[in-house]
């Protein structure tokens, strides 16, 4: 893991970025980190934490856009990371993100993916929420490492990462990586 945090080298995309939280963490450890989101209030307050932290716009900002997958999208640049935390669940398609993230990698660069794993889960932990943005009752290793071989990425590993809980009830998460072959 520490291969894939070059702190002169690495250029890092963190989609569905919210507030930051996870770029604000690893920023030290890498060259640069674009943060993106369909939220304009939450890449407001990843780029106002991010001058707050006196990062410049070159080191660490966020825009909000809805990635498709086109090589005009952020000016053609491309990542040697794209982390994703916590959203996946969020996505009607995982299979659709999973490609358009995997268009943006570089060759040899990873895809790191933490989310709630499917055996953990006990009944809904996502009540009343559905009719506002899509809830997956997280994901199973076989599900994480199929998306992944589907969209070209290779070297798949999925691993418990932690466990804690979701409103109120005990679910582990894990952390999927999968690399763009060179």
């Amino acid at each position: 893991m520490a291969a894939l945090f070059q702190e002169d080298a690495t250029d890092m995309m963190e989609y569905a970025c919210g507030t930051g939280l996870v770029s604000r963490e690893l920023c030290a450890y890498v060259r640069s980190i674009v943060g993106i989101d369909i939220s304009e209030g939450m890449v407001e307050q990843f780029n106002l934490r991010a001058r707050n932290q006196g990062l410049d716009r070159d080191e660490m900002q966020a825009f909000c856009v809805e990635l498709k997958g086109n090589e005009e999208e952020l000016d053609g640049r491309k990542f040697d990371l794209i982390v994703c935390s916590l959203s996946y669940h969020h996505f009607s398609s995982i299979e659709d993100i999973t490609r358009i993230l995997a268009f943006f990698l570089k060759p040899g660069g990873s895809l790191l993916v933490a989310d709630i794993m499917k055996s953990t889960i006990e009944g809904d932990i996502f009540p009343g929420n559905t009719d506002v943005v899509a809830h997956q009752r997280g994901f199973s290793e076989e599900e994480m490492r199929g998306v992944f071989e589907e969209a070209g990425l290779a070297d798949v590993t999925y691993m418990l990462a932690t466990s804690g809980t979701s409103h109120g009830k005990p679910v582990d998460l894990f952390l999927a990586c999968g690399v763009k072959p060179t």
